[in-house]
């Protein structure tokens, strides 16, 4: 399975998902889908450089602190017009992708994330 079909079956997972982007760990954006008939809000290069600043700042948050308070599973933004999530992927013993997803801002996004895609995660592996 090839990056973009992993990401088109985690889209596949509920309908409130408006986009799923896989990225590695140094912020580049390796596949992306959008739901059909999706005009998406931000431009390729746009959500490139969100990429990039996400991974950033989600290692910020889990660095450091991983004893104390375990491991990152998610990080969630809330915005006017959509919701945010970014993942760490565990790959061997360090966080080596991120999944990063957008979601209508109406939708219920949390059981989404974690009764489908974390399961869908722990189920899957990302193609190398």
């Amino acid at each position: 399975m090839e990056h973009n079909e992993f990401c088109s079956r985690i889209l596949a997972l509920d309908g409130s998902i408006r986009f799923v982007g896989l990225v590695d760990h140094l912020g580049s954006l390796l596949a992306t889908v959008y739901r059909k008939g999706l005009v998406p809000l931000a431009s390729s290069e746009e959500t490139a450089k969100y990429a990039s600043q996400a991974i950033f700042m989600t290692g910020a948050l889990s660095g450091g602190l991983n004893s104390k308070v375990g491991r990152l599973q998610y990080v969630v933004g809330k915005f006017d017009n959509l919701v945010r999530a970014t993942i760490p992927v565990v790959s061997g013993s360090y966080d080596k992708f991120y999944l990063m997803l957008s979601f209508d801002v109406g939708s219920n996004y949390l059981p989404v994330i974690e009764g489908k895609v974390l399961r869908f995660l722990k189920e899957n592996r990302i193609p190398s």
